[in-house]
């Protein structure tokens, strides 16, 4: 994911947190804390956000569980770092 697919990721979260008031709000995986937090700020509790790798994890090290396979394909939007591929080495298949 390059910097172009993570402005508009980052733009349809205002998009996805209005549609949220009609239905169940979207389900938004982040990878790490950190893009938890940013979901956080622009969407609120408008979406229903599942974050990954808490604030002292290690993206490097981590390993997903079951439960976390399963939260990232029913997501309607994965936030991920994208720059460095080895940021995050356990997302199958990288979607790059």
């Amino acid at each position: 994911m390059n910097r172009r697919a993570f402005v508009l990721t980052a733009l349809s979260l205002p998009l996805l947190a209005r549609t949220a008031a009609a239905a169940s709000p979207p389900r938004v995986v982040a990878t790490f804390s950190v893009l938890g937090d940013m979901v956080k700020q622009v969407a609120g509790d408008r979406v229903a956000l599942t974050v990954l790798v808490g604030p002292d994890g290690d993206t490097e090290a981590y390993e997903a569980t079951a439960a976390d396979a399963r939260a990232v394909a029913d997501a309607d939007l994965l936030v991920m770092n994208g720059l460095n591929p080895e940021f995050e080495p356990w997302l199958p298949g990288r979607w790059s």
